[in-house]
């Protein structure tokens, strides 16, 4: 297979997936699909596309791949119908939002022939794949506790232009936990085995928005290890950075950065010395590490920057690229990408039992 042809459903997010193909390359983007025509009419008149206002139309049309950005309750029906039409998928976060979804998903895939993946570009980051490399590499010891924080507000999503209700106001929404659990599962290998969680009642801002719209989750892995993540849409706070990640290991510890001049940290046993020696043990900067360990990223050129989110994109794009082709296995495939998705559907139901245990189960065992 040479040029992998892409679909793209959904505009407003999916131009940065344009984008990435062309940055890339071996991609190209030959059909789109959205509900506002005027958009998707102009863009596919700038790329050389073809719009489609009809979906079947669309799935129907010359194309290898689709890439589902569509809004999130779209996400598992339109990624069920492209693999049942023999189009691989890479679908933008979370993979589902429902139970019911999730398991059609997994369905879907196993009948399928065309690959899947889910999207989670914080997986991607540079900052991430160096943590990984330092853990894969045992310098972090055993790694038994992480933090993943997703913090953003946008409140202003929640409204139409003339002050409706969107789908995200009226909560059509599960916890949207991939941005901060996703990279710990992919550094740690693992996957959820158990969430409690507690929400903040809605109606902050908003009495229409009366669902909640934060919620702390304390997650147990199937390995062992205990896990955190706070998950917030709303509150008002500097955009500086909207997510946090830390680790902790029997000898070694990282903090991403939480704004005003901070930067990624770390502490390795083996490199900085023990931890209550004296003098006292330090923080040192992540990034003395790269040379060492992400010298392959390094090396690339920085006009691969493709969207708001770095590189992310473009190492994401060329995973899924390498799946297609058949290079190598869909790194986010349907049942990892789940891992990342169900512990959040299943905070819901925590939440709503005041923060009982509840079990996540293992799509490998549907």
């Amino acid at each position: 297979m040479d040029t992998i042809r892409f679909g793209v459903i959904g505009l407003r997010r999916g131009q940065s997936l344009v984008r990435a193909c062309q940055a890339v390359g071996g991609a190209a983007v030959t059909a789109l699909y959205d509900v506002n025509a005027e958009t998707g009419e102009e863009l596919a008149q700038s790329i050389g596309a073809t719009f489609y206002a009809d979906f079947d139309a669309f799935l129907n049309a010359a194309i290898d791949a689709v890439v589902v950005a569509s809004p999130v309750p779209y996400h598992a029906r339109q990624s069920i119908a492209a693999l049942d039409a023999g189009k691989h998928v890479l679908s933008e976060v979370i993979a589902c939002h429902t139970l019911d979804d999730a398991r059609g998903l997994v369905q879907a895939a196993r009948r399928s022939q065309a690959i899947y993946m889910l999207a989670e570009n914080c997986c991607y980051y540079d900052e991430i794949e160096l943590v990984k490399r330092l853990v894969d590499a045992g310098r972090f010891g055993e790694v038994y506790y992480g933090e993943g924080d997703y913090v953003h507000d946008f409140r202003r999503l929640f409204y139409t232009p003339d002050g409706q209700l969107t789908w995200r106001g009226r909560g059509e929404l599960s916890v949207y936990i991939t941005h901060g659990l996703g990279p710990l599962l992919y550094i740690t290998g693992d996957r959820v085995s158990q969430v409690s969680a507690v929400a903040v009642p809605g109606g902050k801002f908003d009495p229409q928005v009366t669902l909640p719209t934060m919620y702390l989750l304390h997650m147990t892995t199937a390995a062992g290890r205990t896990l955190r993540a706070r998950v917030d849409y709303v509150s008002p706070r500097p955009h500086a950075s909207t997510t946090f990640f830390s680790l902790q290991g029997t000898c070694g510890s990282y903090e991403s950065i939480r704004g005003l001049g901070d930067q990624a940290k770390v502490w390795l046993e083996d490199e900085h010395g023990p931890s209550g020696g004296q003098p006292p043990a330090a923080w040192h900067p992540l990034w003395e590490q790269a040379p060492r360990y992400l010298a392959d990223r390094l090396a690339v050129s920085p006009d691969t920057y493709t969207g708001g989110h770095g590189m992310t994109e473009y190492w994401m794009l060329r995973d899924f690229l390498a799946a297609v082709r058949g290079e190598k296995p869909s790194p986010i495939d349907v049942y990892t990408g789940l891992d990342y998705t169900l512990p959040g559907i299943y905070a819901m139901q925590s939440a709503a039992q005041q923060g009982a245990p509840v079990t996540v189960d293992d799509p490998r065992a549907w």
